[in-house]
């Protein structure tokens, strides 16, 4: 597993006394901490332990470009923003990678070679069901960690100017969206989350979605840390929602029901009560909303229960 505190120990002389500092890469920019004076013992111990740390980064590089050789890899754009919001700490603080973006993470999941057509994304979808995002401090707004990847990213404003953005984009056309679980039908859209200076989209069935996710490892660089949805939740979820979609969204429907097929193949394998247990407990939550669009897509990807 990647680490957040990867760094390089970097010395330097300020009026004749040396001093340590930590130099990390986070998505295309670069930090750097001040421990203080290299005669301090805890200084001393800060900056061993980062060289420990970077002597393991470079073997799971090298692991994770012998995996990238044999499964799909994020494009480098979505690879350096996962990498900008696990350093932020959003991952530990309660967001789940959600959409195409967290279904690229199940190959090594899962152990087996998905299906490269279903894969390709220009956007990275976060979920969180906690609008505070917990932790103590105010934290970094969600545009100055995407910065520190591209400088172009800006938030587009919804219908209510005065609510902040739920969705960023960078000129290069790459989107990242902050999505909620709808609570009620008078949810503000978007919601605020004050933390991240952002708003989010509240969606119908993301509850469900997140509910007890799954720590995974982004092919990208040294691994990047993230947290999913359980592979079998992502699979109904993406019945569910390939039939809600509107005729407009023809596309994305069958996506989603080439995405659904392929993991319930590979769950099937691997996870099969995972699968079932899933499909019974969405199901049984109601029969039109739940039910009746699984069933529908089951028809469609010509599978049955398992």
């Amino acid at each position: 597993m990647a680490s957040p505190d990867e760094a390089t120990v970097v010395a330097t002389t300020v009026g004749g006394i040396a001093y340590l500092r930590l130099q990390r890469w986070v998505g295309a920019s670069r930090t750097i901490e001040h421990l203080g004076r290299s005669d301090n013992p805890d200084v001393l111990a800060r900056a061993e332990a980062a060289r420990t740390e970077m002597a393991h980064r470079q073997e799971r590089r090298r692991l994770v470009s012998t995996l990238r050789r044999l499964i799909p890899a994020p494009a480098p754009i979505l690879g350096k923003v996962l990498d900008a919001v696990s350093q932020a700490g959003l991952f530990r603080r309660g967001a789940v990678l959600v959409g195409t973006a967290a279904y690229q993470c199940y190959a090594p999941l899962l152990g087996t070679i998905l299906p490269s057509a279903t894969v390709m994304t220009q956007d990275a979808d976060l979920a969180t069901a906690d609008l505070a995002l917990q932790g103590d401090s105010e934290g970094e707004s969600l545009l100055g960690i995407l910065h520190r990847v591209d400088k172009t990213f800006a938030g587009l404003p919804g219908l209510d100017v005065r609510v902040p953005p739920a969705r960023f984009r960078n000129a290069e056309n790459f989107v990242v969206d902050l999505l909620t679980p709808q609570r009620r039908r008078t949810d503000r859209n978007p919601m605020p989350l004050r933390r991240l200076a952002a708003g989010a989209i509240p969606l119908q069935h993301l509850d469900w979605l997140i509910f007890e996710p799954v720590p995974a490892v982004v092919l990208h660089g040294a691994g990047i840390p993230v947290v999913l949805p359980q592979p079998a939740r992502f699979a109904v979820h993406k019945m569910i929602l390939a039939q809600k979609r509107g005729a407009h969204e023809a596309a994305k429907s069958r996506k989603d029901l080439e995405q659904a097929a392929a993991l319930v193949a590979a769950l099937r394998e691997t996870a099969p009560f995972a699968l079932s247990d899933a499909m019974a407990d969405a199901s049984a939550r109601g029969r039109e909303g739940w039910a009746k669009p699984i069933e529908r897509s089951l028809s469609q990807i010509g599978a049955g229960f398992p």
